[in-house]
C-alpha cells in the first residue's frame, strides 16, 4: 500500500495512492483501522506533507555506506563496521514534504543533498531483537538529509548542519509492502543523475538499526529514521531541483530556494 499524508481544504489527511489519485481514508495507519471516506483528490491538486508527525526524528545513523566513509580505503571501511550504529537526533522543524522548497539560509555556505531510505516506525518498540525489528516497521519513504558541509558538520553538535527548517524532506508517501534490503536509490539534480546506489551495501541494515535504537530509547508510531547515504555528495544552489528516487517507493522532489528577507 502507498499511503500519503496531504493537505486539502485546509486540513491534513491520509490517502491511499492509486496512480494519480488519492483516496482519502479515516482512522490511523498505526492502528490498522483505515477506511475509505469515498472522497478522491488528484495528486496535482493537493500539498503533500511530511509522511508522519514523529515524536522523534533520527536524522541519521552515522556513516552507513563504506564508500561514503572510506573513499576507497578498505581499512577505514573495516573500522567503520566495528564502530556500530552512531545515531543522532534532530528537530521536527526540519521536516517538509515532497514538492515543498528546501530553503538555503543566508548563513549557509555549502549545502549538500544526501539521498536516503527512511524507516517509518509502525508501533511502540523497546528492547526488540534484530530478528523482530521489522515487525515494528510500518513502511519506508524517501529522504533527503540536507547538510551544510562548509563548516557546520565540524561543530560539536549537528543541529545547524542538518536540523534547520526544511532540511529534512521526506516523501512522497509511505510504502508498506516492500523489503528494505535491496532497493536502488538514485539522486538527481535538475534531472541529471548524480549518484546511484543500493541499500544492500549498508554497513548496518534496517533490522540492526531499529533494534539498536530500541535498546536505548522507546520508538513510537510515526517516528522516522534516516539510514545514511552513499558516495560523495555535491552542493545545491537556489533554482536547483533535487530528487531522490527509490525503487518500489517513488520520487521525492524539492525545489531549492534562497532564504528571503
Amino acid at each position: 500500500m502507498k499511503l500519503a499524508r496531504f493537505r486539502a481544504a485546509g486540513r491534513a489527511r491520509y490517502g491511499r495512492v492509486e496512480g494519480d489519485l488519492l483516496r482519502e481514508v479515516r482512522g490511523s495507519p498505526f492502528r490498522g483501522d483505515l477506511r475509505e471516506t469515498g472522497k478522491t483528490y488528484r495528486l496535482s491538486d493537493v500539498v503533500l506533507l511530511p509522511v508522519t508527525v514523529p515524536r522523534q526524528l533520527v536524522g541519521g545513523v552515522g556513516i552507513n555506506y563504506y564508500d561514503h566513509a572510506a573513499q576507497g580505503d578498505e581499512m577505514a571501511g573495516k573500522r567503520l563496521s566495528a564502530m556500530g550504529v552512531q545515531p543522532f537526533f534532530t528537530s521536527n522543524v526540519s521536516l517538509t514534504g515532497s514538492g515543498s522548497p528546501i530553503v538555503i539560509t543566508r548563513e549557509a555556505r555549502e549545502v549538500h543533498y544526501e539521498g536516503e531510505l527512511v524507516v517509518v516506525i509502525g508501533r511502540k518498540a523497546r528492547h526488540v531483537s534484530k530478528e523482530q525489528a521489522l515487525d515494528y516497521v510500518l513502511g519506508y519513504t524517501c529522504g533527503n538529509d540536507v547538510s551544510e558541509k562548509g563548516s557546520w558538520e565540524r561543530d560539536f553538535s549537528l543541529w545547524r548542519a542538518k536540523g534547520l527548517p526544511t532540511w529534512s524532506p521526506v516523501g512522497p508517501w509511505i510504502v508498506t509492502d516492500i523489503a528494505p534490503g535491496n532497493l536502488d536509490i538514485t539522486v538527481r539534480v535538475n534531472g541529471q543523475v548524480h549518484h546511484t546506489f543500493n541499500t544492500r551495501n549498508m554497513v548496518h541494515d534496517v533490522p540492526t538499526i531499529v533494534s539498536f535504537l530500541s535498546q536505548y530509547t522507546t520508538l513510537y508510531p510515526g517516528d522516522l529514521i534516516f539510514t545514511g547515504t552513499s558516495g560523495t555528495t555535491r552542493a545545491m544552489k537556489p533554482e536547483d531541483v533535487a530528487e531522490v528516487e527509490i525503487s518500489g517507493i517513488g520520487t521525492l522532489r524539492n525545489p531549492v530556494v534562497a532564504e528571503r528577507g
